[in-house]
């Protein structure tokens, strides 16, 4: 007997891209879904998006959980609330597309959010068990590369054979010592894998197939309509808002190439470098990021070309 699971994480306010892949994958007659966080922001479509979630857990068996960007929306609420002495949010290249993403959610999306574990272990009958969460086990900003040490510890502490994970925007697998890591990739934001929805598809097998009981990772790279994405983040305000960190973002889906970290680091240290004084996040001046840009080869797409 075999079985067909869904998975999707890092759709990053890409209801293009999600929908895309969910009508792929519906057609392959999956029913069951493991959404793995980072749902919201970096693109425009926050309100579709979530949306969509709701109508297919309603639809569907749907596993979900949360990720570092579903992290930071929970902090803002508690700041704008009063309950943290975080940072506010306020538009400029640091937080601009977070506060965009922010003001386009729901208290019953930031509930939503609450209510959800940044891990899981599935179980079903006939088929080994499954280690799912956004980063890692413990930490939704985890990184889990490839050819991490964390990630080979990883897959000796956690109790199942297998891992799946996302955050890192790369997609493959990892087999040590008998244990196996997917990740899915990115399926709002690709990286090296421009205009193409990252995701996958989780084939289990049970003791009655060849082999024997076991999970095989089917993955996928579908094209979507980046276009209309990028569009969209013109036409609907969001390149005003965070500015540099979203030409870069534009620059990630038409090439894949992405410099997220090393742009707001460098515009940082440009400006603690520059004023000789400790820089509080989000106050970044603008010209740090434009000189940061520079530095990292990221094109000027503030104005529309």
């Amino acid at each position: 007997m075999t079985k067909q699971i869904g998975v999707i994480a890092d759709i990053h306010s890409n209801f293009t891209a999600f929908k895309t892949a969910v009508k792929y994958m519906e057609a392959q007659g999956i029913t069951e879904f493991f959404f793995l966080g980072d749902y919201v922001s970096d693109t425009t479509d926050t309100a579709e998006t979530m949306d969509y979630i709701y109508k297919l857990m309603d639809r569907y068996t749907v596993t979900a959980l949360r990720g570092n960007r579903e992290d930071y929306m929970i902090g803002q609420r508690k700041v704008v609330r009063g309950e943290s002495d975080g940072p506010k949010w306020i538009y400029n290249s640091a937080s601009g597309n977070l506060l965009y993403t922010y003001e386009r959610l729901t208290d019953r999306d930031l509930d939503f959010f609450e209510s959800l574990p940044i891990t899981f272990k599935y179980e079903c009958e006939g088929y080994p068990a499954l280690t799912c969460c956004h980063g890692s086990p413990e930490n939704t900003r985890e990184l889990l590369q490839f050819d991490g040490d964390n990630t080979r510890e990883w897959l000796g502490k956690i109790d199942t054979d297998y891992l799946i994970a996302g955050h890192t925007h790369y997609q493959g697998r990892l087999d040590h010592n008998g244990r196996h890591y997917f990740n899915t990739g990115a399926l709002g934001i690709a990286i090296n894998n421009p205009g193409l929805a990252q995701c996958l598809i989780l084939h289990g097998y049970d003791n009655t197939e060849a082999g024997g009981a076991r999970w095989e990772a089917e993955f996928l790279s579908l094209p979507y309509d980046v276009d209309y994405v990028i569009d969209s983040i013109y036409e609907k305000g969001l390149m005003d808002k965070g500015l540099w960190f979203i030409s870069n973002n534009i620059f990630t889906l038409k090439t894949g190439e992405d410099y997220t970290p090393e742009l707001v680091n460098t515009a940082h240290d440009l400006q603690a470098k520059a004023t000789g004084v400790p820089v509080n996040w989000p106050h970044i001046d603008e010209k740090y990021f434009a000189e940061a840009a520079a530095i990292l080869g990221i094109p000027d797409y503030n104005t529309r070309k």
